[in-house]
């Protein structure tokens, strides 16, 4: 596969992952019925995530001094992008896009995964004050499937523009790079079932 496309990436990615924890048409019923209260979210979220991000040293490293408005925007186009829709394949290529943004950025997946996580709380804990419990309960499960496959596709676009790299430097095919990573990991795993004192996890 090649990591230029981007639409690839990102099938791929959802394709990996089981049916019922994937985004799915009827989730996409359920975001269009509640977009207008969605779209009221944006300006509490964006100034959320980014307190959030900007008072955590680790988080606050990934950025340089006076691009917090550059970056609300961003979050701003991502979200007013996700609460219009359509949640179709090109949707989800961006979101393998951002993939390798982050890694030339420095975010971590960690760091994208918690804050993915926050997002979806801060939606649900809103929601419980606004909308009835039916609704809140429909709301919350489709945008967590939703979180679920945007983090699958952008942790999938990191890794592959991450192997993708290492194999135009090293100059070597795919099939030998695993092998090599295989064999460093097994080392790898053989001393930490020794520092667990344990055999689990198989």
């Amino acid at each position: 596969m090649e990591i230029k496309d981007m639409h690839e990436v990102a099938r791929t990615a959802r394709e990996q992952m089981p049916p019922h924890t994937a985004f799915r048409d009827e989730d996409e019923v359920v975001l269009a019925a509640n977009r207008e209260f969605l779209a009221g979210l944006e300006d509490t979220l964006v100034k959320a995530f980014y307190d959030t991000l900007f008072a955590h040293p680790p988080t606050a490293e990934v950025f340089i001094e006076g691009e917090r408005p550059n970056r609300e925007k961003t979050l701003s186009d991502w979200w007013q992008r996700t609460v219009e829709g359509p949640h179709d394949d090109d949707y989800f290529a961006w979101m393998a896009m951002v993939g390798l943004v982050h890694v030339i950025r420095g975010v971590s997946n960690p760091m994208m995964l918690g804050m993915s996580d926050f997002v979806s709380r801060a939606v649900e804990e809103l929601a419980r004050g606004a909308l009835t419990h039916d609704d809140v309960a429909a709301l919350s499960e489709a945008y967590r499937r939703l979180t679920a496959t945007v983090s699958s596709v952008i942790t999938y676009g990191y890794d592959m523009a991450i192997e993708k790299a290492l194999y135009d430097v090293a100059g070597m095919p795919v099939e030998l790079l695993h092998r090599l990573r295989n064999q460093e990991i097994s080392r790898e795993l053989s001393t930490a079932r020794e520092q667990l004192g344990r055999k689990r996890f198989e």
